[in-house]
This record gives C-alpha cells, sequence and structure tokens, in this order.
C-alpha cells in the first residue's frame, strides 16, 4: 500500500491507501473499519475496502468532525477536495494585477501551489497567483480567493498538531519549494527500521546507508527541527524536536551511537504523547 504521503505529489489523479484501517463514523452514528483509497479526480467522496468489500462513500454520509479525529490526512484530502470542487463550479471574473479584467471558468489543482488555469471563449491559459489582482479576487470570487490563500500557506506547519503530524512522518509536503522534504517520511521509516536491528555493526551498516543517500535531507530535517522548537510551547514537543534535532546531526556526522541515543528518546517521547 502506499503511503498518503506520496499521494499527493501527483498532478491528475492518484490513489491513496492508509498503511493501515481507519475507523469510519457516518452521520446516522454507524462506524466501519477498513482501508480508504482516494482519487485528485474525484471530489465528492471515497471508497472504503473492509472484509465485506469495498464501497464508495460520498463526504456527505461521513461525520467530518469525527473523521478530523480519526483520520487527519483523509480529512486533510476532504478539505482539499472540496475546496477544489467549489472552485471549479462556476464562471467568475478575473482581474490581472495590469489590469485586464477577463470572464471566464476556473481549473484548479490541490497539487498545484503556484496558479490555475482560466478558460475564456478565445481558449485555455495558465496564470500563476502573482498575476493576479488579489484585492479584486478576493470579492469577486471569495471561494477562489480562500483557495489560494491555502494553497500559499499550504506548507507552513504552525500548530502543535501540525508539528506532532510532522515529527511522526506523515505531514504533507506539496509546494515546490519543499520537493526534497515530500518523501521524507519514508526515510523516518527506513531510521526506524534500522534501529530495530539489534546487532551493532549491521545496524550503523544501514544507518551509513541511510546518510549517504539522504544528508542534504537530513540537514534540512535538523533545521526544520530547529525553527519549529522556537514555534511550540508545549515542552513535551520541544524535547522531541530537540532530540530529532540532535539525532539529524550526529547522523550526518556519522555518530552513530549518539543518534541512536536521541532517535530512540525522541520516538518513546513521542509515543507518550498518543
Amino acid at each position: 500500500m502506499k503511503f498518503f504521503l506520496v499521494i499527493l505529489c501527483f498532478a491528475v489523479s492518484a490513489a491513496w491507501a492508509a498503511d493501515k484501517p481507519i475507523r469510519i463514523k457516518f452521520k446516522d452514528n454507524t462506524e466501519l473499519e477498513g482501508v480508504a483509497s482516494t482519487s485528485i479526480s474525484d471530489t465528492q467522496g471515497f471508497t472504503l475496502k473492509t472484509k465485506f468489500g469495498e464501497t464508495h462513500y460520498n463526504w456527505s454520509q461521513i461525520d467530518i468532525n469525527s473523521l478530523r479525529q480519526s483520520s487527519p490526512e483523509l480529512y486533510q484530502f476532504y478539505v482539499q477536495q472540496s475546496h477544489g470542487s467549489a472552485v471549479n463550479s462556476n464562471t467568475v471574473k478575473i482581474k490581472l494585477r495590469e489590469g485586464a479584467l477577463m470572464e471566464g471558468s476556473v481549473s484548479t489543482s490541490p497539487s498545484d501551489t503556484r496558479g490555475f488555469t482560466f478558460r475564456t471563449q478565445y481558449g485555455s491559459r495558465y496564470y500563476e497567483w502573482t498575476q493576479i489582482d488579489l484585492d479584486h479576487l478576493k470579492q469577486s470570487k471569495p471561494e477562489l480567493y480562500q483557495f489560494y490563500v491555502q494553497q500559499s500557506q499550504i506548507d507552513d506547519i504552525k500548530t502543535d498538531d501540525q508539528i506532532a503530524l510532522f515529527l511522526r512522518g506523515r505531514f504533507i509536503f506539496r509546494s515546490d519549494a519543499n520537493s526534497q522534504l515530500r518523501n521524507y517520511g519514508s526515510v523516518f521509516d527506513q531510521m526506524t527500521n534500522a534501529m530495530r536491528v539489534k546487532q551493532v555493526t549491521q545496524r550503523n551498516q544501514q544507518l551509513a546507508s541511510i546518510t549517504t543517500t539522504n544528508r542534504p535531507l537530513l540537514l534540512m530535517l535538523s533545521q526544520r527541527c530547529q525553527t519549529l522548537s522556537s514555534i511550540t510551547r508545549n515542552r513535551a514537543l520541544q524535547t522531541v524536536l530537540i532530540s530529532y534535532r540532535n539525532a539529524f546531526d550526529a547522523l550526518t556526522r556519522n555518530d552513530y551511537a549518539n543518534f541512536a541515543y536521541n532517535y530512540k528518546f525522541a520516538q518513546e517521547a513521542l509515543a507518550g504523547m498518543q
């Protein structure tokens, strides 16, 4: 199964399936457990595979508040899809920063943080948000403006919940600026798997391989942990962030013993926060 972190890197369509079953609560208070799969081209809902088979459910059938708690990744996908559906539904007047005013239909993609496609009677053209009069857009098409705000801040980690998601390797980086971080969750998995190896020499060999392949990413993760530790006021999160930073720094220095100590401490502290 592909992990959800990978799905939104594709611009047209893809499918996501969780690495383990999730529990879905419906508006009629019934619950089902299964593996969810989604498609970017499907704005109406998702497919849930249970031991009894596969069924497609619309978002309107789901208890969204419960979904936010039980599966933050699927909830985030719901938000992205519902924004996209609203944006694409009607014609809109767009004013460019240079002053030109046009009317047509808008097509957006949750994976595109730079702009959108605008279709008029004369054809289609791609515009970046930097070309648009955003003050005019805010008045003429509020839902498209909100989509712009969401996309422009798509990789911002500001809340403790987002920080915890990042520390668990499950935050979704989608902008081109953070393209090197998109698969960071798989590197977390590699480090965790290496730490399960009891034979020290073999474990260090695996860690050396991880370091050689991912040194620039490890440096970026260390820097991100330093930045996030100044954002949160949660002492437990600060402790994990500091330990992770020390672990990544140690790994880039090939100091495997120091890495193992800090990484194990951070993992245990993070597990205790669930």
